[in-house]
């Protein structure tokens, strides 16, 4: 089996390579370098999950593969407060869409008007703090007791397991 994952990131790849492996997958893993069509930090669900589609949408068209997948991580503003969260896209084959989402973890207000100020993304201002090589904006916020990789692995398993499990999402 062959997985595109609609990106170069490191920390993104590792995730799925995990999931790949905590569900027992055979599956070669195939980074490809997409454009999510969106805003370099995006902001609310509905621009998550258009990059998120625009990026699995890409592998698809652009490789032979029997998942198309990718993750596209935002701001999304619930009350006075935001959240990242990702959106995973995963498409089969046969053209069979799923979507899930990471759990969310609050981002301070200070590093929203940041982000809008600057044109910037969440990953770099925790990068350029902690020093880390990679854009782990959770490590940095739990003192490295939680791995970014590790929530987009959550997600990315259930987005696979939903494309093979199709019939269980159907009313009987």
């Amino acid at each position: 089996m062959k997985i595109a994952i609609g990106t170069t990131s490191e920390l993104k790849v590792r995730a799925l390579k995990s999931a790949v492996v905590q569900i027992d997958l055979d599956a070669e893993i195939i980074p490809h370098k997409t454009d999510s069509g969106v805003s370099v930090q995006p902001f609310g669900y509905d621009e998550i999950i258009l990059g998120a589609t625009n990026r699995a949408m890409q592998c698809k068209k652009d490789l032979d593969c029997d998942i198309s997948l990718s993750v596209e991580s935002g701001l999304v503003k619930i009350g006075d407060d935001y959240f990242d969260i990702a959106c995973v896209c995963a498409i089969s084959k046969d053209g069979n869409k799923s979507f899930t989402y990471s759990a969310g973890y609050f981002v301070p207000e200070w590093m929203i008007r940041e982000i809008k100020e600057n044109k910037t993304e969440l990953g770099f201002i925790t990068q350029r703090l902690s020093g880390d090589t990679d854009k782990d904006p959770l490590k940095y916020f739990s003192n490295n007791v939680i791995k970014r990789e590790e929530l987009l692995s959550q997600a990315i398993i259930l987005a696979i397991v939903k494309l093979f499990n199709v019939d269980r999402y159907i009313i009987k």
